[in-house]
């Protein structure tokens, strides 16, 4: 079981603009494109999940979740959240499921999430409530793809090809893959054109993505497992925690100032705390002012939430990409 900051660092996140399909059928309504298709079997973390029948409404776990099922043209079927922390919900959704209630800010127990009343649960897994339990309830749990390392090591890091698979793995479920293929064609058309503007010529440097779970916490980082290395291994640097064989690691200013990225990348945003309040909170840790990126002005800023295992990372890859001026016009 992850710690702390592994469950919030992908609570907290965010999205881009998706289809109008998605808004055109209600949370009851059985799609053309699953009819007949239950009792549907997918891969869930490593283990067969077998779906009986289309679900109908949604509990969502973190906002990852939301982004998910949103770019797949389901998010019109959750009707609760939980687990978002105090983050906002990701910019940019077709279908803002404002009006659902949040039953727990944080890891909802199995009386919560039964309390909801929905019928399938996604997100990024469970903490204060186990699968069986939920099963007894006739309520299945889907963990997004990039999360499955809460309880086992991921055998494959977390790139945007996974991300994209998990788009079409949810739209299966809820039979909405005619919205999450129109939407995929847009995700993949802005990646192919954010990374031609990379500059072939540009020098490979070093980063580091820094992060704290809230305002109290020590420093964490993002190892070579998650999205955020693929973000950097794209735009041009060698994440200095890539050879972590994790998504999120505990760190310290020691590792930090031994390995002396040229640049640091904070995300923040996971608990609501600002950039200038992140950043003032890294700075002050002791020996910080020694760091090269610090030195050199270039410690930036990048919402925590995208650069979590969904959609909103292309959006994040984007920002990492401006903040260091690693893009050309």
């Amino acid at each position: 079981m992850t710690t702390a900051p592994t469950r919030l660092a992908f609570a907290a996140v965010a999205a881009v603009a998706a289809i109008g399909l998605a808004g055109c059928s209600t949370p009851g309504d059985a799609s053309p494109e699953s009819a007949g298709a239950y009792p549907l079997t997918i891969d869930n973390c490593g283990t067969e999940l077998t779906i009986e029948s289309e679900p109908e409404t949604i509990l969502t776990i973190g906002t990852s979740a939301v982004s998910l099922l949103d770019a797949a043209g389901a998010s019109d079927r959750i009707i609760a959240r939980s687990g978002e922390f105090g983050a906002e919900l990701p910019d940019g959704l077709e279908n803002p499921p404002t009006d659902a209630e949040i039953v727990d800010p944080s890891d909802p127990t199995t009386e919560k999430i039964v309390g909801a009343g929905a019928d399938i649960v996604v997100g990024y897994g469970l903490f204060n409530s186990t699968d069986d339990d939920l099963a007894a309830a006739g309520i299945t749990n889907i963990v997004i793809d990039g999360e499955c390392s809460h309880d086992a090591a991921l055998s494959d890091p977390t790139d945007f090809d996974a991300i994209f698979a998990d788009v079409e793995r949810l739209a299966t479920v809820f039979g909405t893959t005619d919205a999450a293929d129109a939407r995929l064609t847009e995700l993949r058309a802005e990646l192919t054109e954010l990374e031609s503007s990379v500059p072939a010529d540009a020098e490979r440097e070093t980063a580091a993505v820094v992060y704290y779970f809230s305002s109290s916490s020590t420093l964490s980082a993002r190892g070579g497992q998650g999205i955020a290395n693929d973000i950097l291994d794209r735009a041009g640097f060698d994440n200095v925690y890539g050879d972590e064989p994790s998504v999120y690691l505990e760190a310290n200013i020691e590792t930090l100032l031994a390995a002396d990225p040229d640049t640091i990348v904070i995300a923040y945003g996971l608990y609501g705390e600002t950039f200038d309040e992140a950043k003032a909170h890294f700075l002050s840790e002791p020996g910080a002012a020694e760091l090269s990126a610090v030195v050199n002005d270039r410690v930036v800023g990048v919402l925590g939430g995208d650069l979590s295992p969904d959609p909103d990372a292309v959006r994040g890859f984007r920002a990492v990409l401006e903040a260091t001026g690693r893009i050309s016009e």
